[in-house]
């Protein structure tokens, strides 16, 4: 049986019970039974209907019961459970997957979660003991073997509270809360339960991660917090049927500090879907342009004197220099920018670091920087400046902190230097900005260490070589704000506005429209409006985007870009007489907007009102004279039947950089002044334009049939010349 057939199925009746169709999901379940031969099933299936039977029947009967409405959700819960153990059984057996096929080899090897943490405790003491052992041979042996036996440990840990069907509460609360075991092996459990649970759905054990998220232990608390917010996520379809979550939702809503982290890493979720466009313009315009100049800079850099102490903080000024024409720096300005909001522009960087034999082990993926790691330590006992580099670098997340300690140890001691000379400059850039905003937002470190987080499961969902057997949290990341457990936790106005805000500058309009559209039942807002509208106007719905843009007006009449809006969507719609009235507005508003009036012009000449339509044209040319308007005035020219005017105006547009329709209407200009030769010649240059960008000139010209007639070309005519092209292009 495929992994796939099983979930398909597993998902219908999830879809059902979502629906509650609970008449269908028995039948869906008795049949699934059948089909896969697990009859021990059958039995409480028909228990769970016959007693949702009796139910219905006391519902007909009309009798009063008020545990009815507990009793039908119970019954809900219950097929939920009965489909999860289901599936989990079935894929156990014959998924192919790495999850299961790991699950599989280790299942006999799973200890009690309470040996774990007796054992983490006992190391940790032998690790306190290693760091007073005087130096020598022998103690680095010992502290070699503490460390490697410490190592093994949570590995072991974390196998088994991921692959644990049973992880008993108790010992995991007491993992947590015992002080003798670190921060890093508490964060490395989370990781551990939160794939527990994408594995398969268990109340108590998202309670444990609840409860986690008020841990004292900044790192261990925001990486609940992410590893909650992906299981509620991924879970949502199922969590109003479950009270307890409810309830505890209930009392986290109360929870200033609590809110307003979901709310952070919510928008961290959002920023991840920018990483790809960030990555792709790394590896397609900056690196490229980089590797341009770079033979330029080498033939400028004496590499020799990069390596006296004196010489190394002095840079060269015509290096910027370079990198400034280049039109490079600009771009690394707007990376550089993205990268003080939070955005991961590491990613295509370390990418390429993920090969090394520690990323192999999957649970390396996903465990907090160690700087005593067996595989990095002896790199850093040598550097203590770099552990504090790493430690404090607040741009690298874990899994490029480890991808570049390897790497380090690889390559010779001076590009080592120069490496870590780089990551002192970026620490002391980033120290120097935060210390201009004076004191820290006490929520600061909060943000880092999740936003950290988040970059490492975004690496192991795109990175990791088995990341397909996997749930694709990211496909989450913009759907946060609709879900139920989101709407449970009653987002203050500010964080609304925040992540709203947050959709609408990085263009997800669908979702700030979501946003907004909350926020307009809330509060009456000429701004929320105005951008509902921009919302549905970059979707292209124009006649929507008028009515937000109208609502906006009324409360906040003649404002400059909201009347340019709203002409611009009349004239969308086709609403044209309604249009030039606004656009007339928006010139009253902004007399020197020359758009505005090439507008106005454009609409005019729509109406057939040339003469007017000249006079907005010859008002643009006046203050911005440019092919662009000429354009305007030499079409506009043509229809009013003034052709040596027209003739004028496309004559300076060929002597600039003529386009295709440049020389097709101004052969029709030609034409209508009896110059036939210079016509068909204006054609055939036309034709070969319209042919390099694969296109027909003939079909431009049939659109331009009626106009030609306008003026003064005879019918017969038409053909003939057609006719008189076609030859010349044949030669």
């Amino acid at each position: 049986m495929k992994t796939a057939e099983i979930q398909d199925t597993a998902n219908l009746i999830y879809t059902k019970l979502k629906n509650k169709q609970l008449k269908d999901s028995f039948d869906l379940l008795k049949q699934w039974m059948y089909t896969v031969q697990l009859p021990q099933y059958i039995d409480k299936v028909d228990e769970l209907e016959n007693n949702y039977r009796l139910l219905l029947q006391y519902v007909v009967d009309g009798a009063s019961d008020p545990q009815r409405d507990a009793m039908y959700t119970g019954f809900i819960r219950q097929a939920f459970h009965l489909t999860d153990i289901i599936q989990e059984e079935l894929l156990v057996k014959y998924s192919n997957g790495y999850d299961y096929s790991q699950l599989r080899y280790f299942q006999q090897q799973l200890h009690n979660l309470g040996h774990f943490v007796t054992t983490l405790e006992e190391q940790a003491a032998n690790r306190s003991l290693g760091a007073l052992l005087e130096e020598g041979l022998n103690a680095q042996g010992k502290k070699q073997e503490y460390i490697r036996q410490h190592e093994q440990t949570r590995v072991e840990m974390f196998r088994q509270v991921w692959f644990s069907s049973d992880v008993q509460a108790a010992d995991f609360s007491l993992l947590l809360a015992n002080d003798s075991i670190e921060a890093i092996d508490k964060s490395f459990a989370i990781s551990a339960l939160t794939l527990n649970l994408l594995r398969i759905f268990n109340e108590e054990r998202i309670g444990l991660l609840m409860d986690a998220c008020q841990h004292p232990e900044a790192a261990v608390r925001q990486r609940a917090l992410v590893g909650l917010i992906i299981i509620l996520g991924h879970y949502d379809n199922r969590l109003s049927f479950y009270d307890s979550i409810g309830r505890r939702l209930s009392i986290l809503s109360d929870d200033t500090a609590f809110v307003k982290s979901v709310a952070s890493i919510i928008m961290q979720f959002i920023r991840t879907a920018e990483t790809d466009k960030i990555s792709q313009k790394m590896q397609q315009e900056i690196i490229p342009e980089m590797m341009k100049i770079a033979p330029q800079l080498k033939d400028k850099i004496d590499l020799d004197s990069m390596l006296g102490a004196e010489e190394w903080e002095e840079k060269n000024p015509e290096w910027q220099e370079m990198i400034e024409n280049s039109g490079v720096a600009d771009k690394l300005r707007e990376i550089s920018e993205l990268q003080m909001e939070g955005a991961d522009v590491y990613m295509t960087t370390f990418a390429q670091l993920k090969h090394y034999p520690f990323f192999s082990n999957l649970a390396n993926w996903f465990l907090p920087f160690d700087s005593s790691h067996s595989d990095i330590n002896t790199l850093m006992q040598d550097n203590s400046a770099l552990i504090q580099l790493l430690l404090n670098n607040l741009f690298l997340c874990n899994s490029d902190k480890y991808s570049l300690s390897i790497s380090m140890m690889q390559i010779p001691d001076a590009q080592r230097k120069s490496m870590i000379q780089a990551l002192k400059l970026e620490s002391e850039q980033y120290n120097e900005l935060r210390q201009e905003e004076k004191s820290l937002a006490s929520d600061v470190l909060d943000k880092q260490l999740s936003n950290q987080y988040i970059q490492d499961l975004y690496r192991f969902c795109k990175l990791y070589p088995f990341r397909a057997d996997f749930v694709p949290i990211f496909n989450l990341s913009l759907h946060f704000h609709v879900q139920w457990f989101v709407k449970q936790l009653h987002f203050p106005e500010e964080q609304q506005e925040q992540i709203a805000e947050f959709y609408f500058v990085k263009e997800h309009y669908k979702q700030a429209f979501e946003l907004l559209g909350q926020l307009a039942q809330q509060k009456i807002s000429p701004e929320i409006f105005q951008k509902m509208g921009y919302c549905r106007q970059q979707a292209g719905a124009f006649d929507e985007a008028l009515e937000y843009y109208l609502r906006a007006e009324a409360l906040q009449p003649e404002q400059k870009w909201l009347t340019r809006k709203i002409a611009f969507c009349y004239k969308m719609v086709g609403r044209d007489e309604d249009a030039l009235d606004y656009y007339r507005r928006a010139e009253a508003l902004e007399p020197e907007n020359r758009n505005v009036q090439l507008q106005i012009g454009h609409l005019l000449v729509q109406r057939k009102q040339y003469a007017e339509a000249l006079n907005a044209y010859f008002k643009v040319e006046l203050a911005a004279s440019n092919p662009k308007v000429w354009r305007a005035i030499a079409w506009c020219s043509f229809l009013s039947g003034k052709f040596t005017q027209a003739e004028n105006y496309y004559t300076k547009i060929i002597e600039q950089k003529p386009a295709k329709l440049d020389f097709l209407n101004a052969g029709h200009v030609a034409w209508a002044l009896q110059k036939r030769t210079q016509s068909l010649d204006l054609y055939a240059r036309s034709a070969t334009l319209f042919r390099q960008d694969g296109e027909d000139v003939f079909a431009a010209f049939n659109n331009d049939i009626e106009q030609l007639r306008t003026a003064g070309i005879a019918q017969e005519e038409i053909p003939l010349m057609m006719d008189k092209l076609r030859y010349k292009l044949n030669g």
